[in-house]
């Protein structure tokens, strides 16, 4: 990794980004690095210690603190708690060193079908694309829009791992250190052990959620397949989405992924028939009630 690369990585952090368990916060990093005297060693030895952690050299004994992180729990409305865990700045450092390298890799892997990785304004292309698709909707269509339980701290990291290595292999080695063994989250005077999932927090996080489950998004044969992160959307003939629905749940539970039935949504025209019981069971929406990623679809 270059330095011109690490200090992009440095100023991409937003302002004001938290410290980890060690209080380092993003802004000492910037500091340092504007520094007249110190700022050109400062940001060489950065990139030193980068490139050493993207090799794979952090020490085992080392790597489930240094690949954990800060656990705070937030509340949410409904009464339920909001896990967020803020990890060591040096750490989110290197993963946005490594998300840059793979995303620029992966573009034309994942096309069309992932947006939330690698896509600029990939949440207006997919909203645009279910509104275009429902305007049109001949009666024997539909669209599903599908949720999975918890799905970032569900999916098998060896999924993860094995996806890494065959798409990847120039940043396998960090990617190893980071997710073969379970990271330990600090949580006041508790110690959790992070072991599912692309950690909360980590900058690489997103990608190696959407390259895990990127084979199965290629398997599916409804006419669009829009994946963005953990929000899936299938739009085709209610045979083709159920059979795609079937297999995203048949093989997503072997990665770790439950599909949340009771959230998942079919938006499809009132005089639609679905004979399909995994389809009829989801919370039926007319086109002019849906909504995608927050925005209303209809015209």
């Amino acid at each position: 990794m270059e330095e011109t690369k690490v200090k992009q990585a440095i100023l991409s952090f937003p302002a004001g980004s938290a410290g980890g368990p060690d209080g380092l916060r993003p802004q000492h990093l910037k500091d340092l690095m504007g520094s007249l005297e110190a700022g050109p060693s400062f940001l060489s030895a950065l990139t030193a210690f980068t490139n050493m952690l993207l090799a794979g050299g952090c020490p085992t004994e080392i790597a489930p603190i240094f690949f954990g992180g800060k656990l705070l729990a937030l509340n949410k409305k409904s009464g339920d708690l909001r896990p967020i865990v803020i990890g060591f700045a040096l750490r989110r450092l290197v993963s946005k060193c490594a998300n840059s390298f793979g995303t620029g890799q992966l573009h034309q892997y994942f096309g069309a079908l992932q947006l939330g990785v690698g896509t600029k304004s990939g949440c207006e292309a997919a909203i645009h694309s279910a509104r275009r698709y429902i305007q049109h909707m001949p009666t024997n269509c539909v669209l599903a829009k599908l949720d999975c339980s918890n799905a970032f701290n569900s999916l098998h990291r060896q999924d993860m791992l094995l996806a890494t290595l065959d798409k990847i292999p120039e940043v396998y080695a960090y990617v190893y250190s980071a997710y073969s063994s379970p990271s330990q989250l600090f949580f006041g005077s508790y110690r959790l052990s992070s072991m599912e999932g692309p950690q909360q927090g980590d900058p690489l996080g997103p990608l190696l959620f959407c390259l895990a489950i990127q084979p199965l998004l290629l398997s599916l044969e409804s006419d669009i397949t829009i994946g963005y992160l953990d929000d899936l959307t299938l739009e085709g003939t209610s045979f083709v989405v159920a059979k795609d629905v079937s297999r995203v749940q048949t093989i997503g539970q072997s990665m770790g992924l439950k599909l949340n039935v009771s959230k998942c949504e079919l938006i499809a025209d009132p005089l639609t028939s679905v004979n399909d019981p995994l389809l009829s069971s989801f919370t039926r929406i007319t086109p002019l009630e849906a909504y995608l990623l927050g925005h209303c679809l209809k015209a």
